[in-house]
């Protein structure tokens, strides 16, 4: 991928600068963007009900490219935690109030989402202990050793967040933010916000890397993809295209073409190509958990929109 930073020609300067007294350079522009310095945000709480995890990192702004990075991955972030999903898969709405402080003081931000993050769970999770309780304290057909044991066997909620930098190149950064919760019964879930990707030409954030409408002309890709998926550790290999495709559960009303993921395409950890990553019950059962695959850029290279196809240059 082609560089966007201007160097000082130090050689050139030197030897202008032996016959006159204003040596000759060449303008830097953006030059401490690439490679990003990072600093970490954490934040824990536990208590009976709950427990609260959230760890986070973030571009430290020494510059006007890595300043705007900086400032839309930490709204990105501080809306993905107001917008908690745990408990409303189906609903986006936000459950925590907009942090309404400076924006750029992200350490300030993230504090606020946590606490608050952290004081609506444990209130929801001793709402849903204490009903808990009251049936167990109501139902006669069970002995004190039974409610005593029950108490004891009710999971305390859990909520984590983690965002990594998981590829940096001259072109591209990405971040990625994964969310975990369990609000009680068989197992919890993920969610997030997936995979977001900046340039360092101007620290504009990528929305997207693959033309409209490639669905249907990407499913021998997709397929590939999903098949490398399963195989992976299979005993029983997946060959066919029908046995990939029972393997799935997919709606008749888009014909049963595999989808693009929701979570957007972005660079994997080796700038490679793009990584395809679908969440939980998106195209599969639960028991499948997070298909995921990648794509090289040669085998993208007819779906790429044009301003990608620049980049990559």
């Amino acid at each position: 991928m082609k560089t966007k930073l201007l160097f000082l020609i130090t050689a050139v300067s030197l030897s202008f600068a032996s016959c006159s007294n204003k040596p000759e350079t060449v303008e830097l522009e953006n030059a401490f963007a690439y490679p990003l310095e990072m600093e970490n945000y954490t934040f824990s709480d536990s208590s009976k009900y709950t427990n609260i995890s959230i760890k986070a990192v973030l571009p430290v702004a020494k510059d006007s490219v890595s300043q705007v990075i900086r400032d839309s991955l930490a709204n990105i972030i501080g809306n993905s935690i107001r917008s908690y999903q745990g408990s409303q898969m189906e609903d986006t709405k936000p459950l925590i109030a907009k942090y309404n402080g400076d924006e750029k003081d992200a350490k300030s931000m993230f504090d606020y989402y946590s606490k608050e993050v952290s004081k609506m769970l444990n209130s929801q999770a001793k709402e849903d202990y204490d009903e808990r309780v009251k049936y167990w304290e109501e139902d006669t057909t069970i002995t004190e050793e039974q409610r005593k044991e029950y108490k004891e066997s009710i999971t305390p909620w859990d909520y984590s967040m983690d965002v990594t930098k998981t590829f940096e190149d001259s072109t591209y950064v990405v971040f990625s933010g994964s969310e975990y919760a369990y609000i009680g019964g068989a197992h919890g879930g993920v969610f997030g916000f997936g995979g977001i990707t900046f340039r360092f030409s101007d620290g504009s954030k990528v929305n997207g890397f693959l033309k409209d409408n490639v669905v249907k002309d990407m499913q021998p890709l997709l397929k590939k993809g999903l098949k490398e998926y399963f195989n992976e550790n299979a005993d029983d290999k997946i060959t066919t295209d029908q046995q990939l495709m029972e393997n799935l559960q997919l709606s008749g009303e888009n014909g049963y073409l595999i989808p693009l993921p929701a979570w957007m395409p972005c660079p994997d950890e080796k700038g490679k190509g793009l990584v395809f990553t679908y969440q939980q019950y998106e195209i599969a059962c639960y028991a499948v958990g997070m298909p995921s695959f990648v794509l090289s850029w040669d085998e993208l290279k007819p779906f790429l929109k044009e301003d990608i196809l620049e980049d990559l240059k």
